[in-house]
């Protein structure tokens, strides 16, 4: 997922998936703790990057599985 704001600044990078951490008023600072937690529980990993000015892009990698036959 990509966007086109400001961009993510290095100091709240460093911070972004740690629980309880906002840079918003309303928020809980849970939802990208969560969804880090959650791909990493199935074997994937979340990446993010960002440029000032341009915006930031959030991207998820999980792996494949192959299903069983019963």
């Amino acid at each position: 997922m990509s966007d086109s704001g400001a961009g993510i600044p290095p100091e709240v990078g460093r911070r972004l998936f740690e629980q309880f951490f906002t840079t918003k008023p309303q928020g809980t600072g849970l939802g990208l703790s969560i969804s880090r937690q959650i791909v990493e529980e199935h074997g994937g990993k979340i990446r993010w990057s960002s440029a000032p000015g341009v915006g930031a892009t959030f991207t998820m990698a999980l792996p494949i599985r192959k299903l069983e036959h019963a």
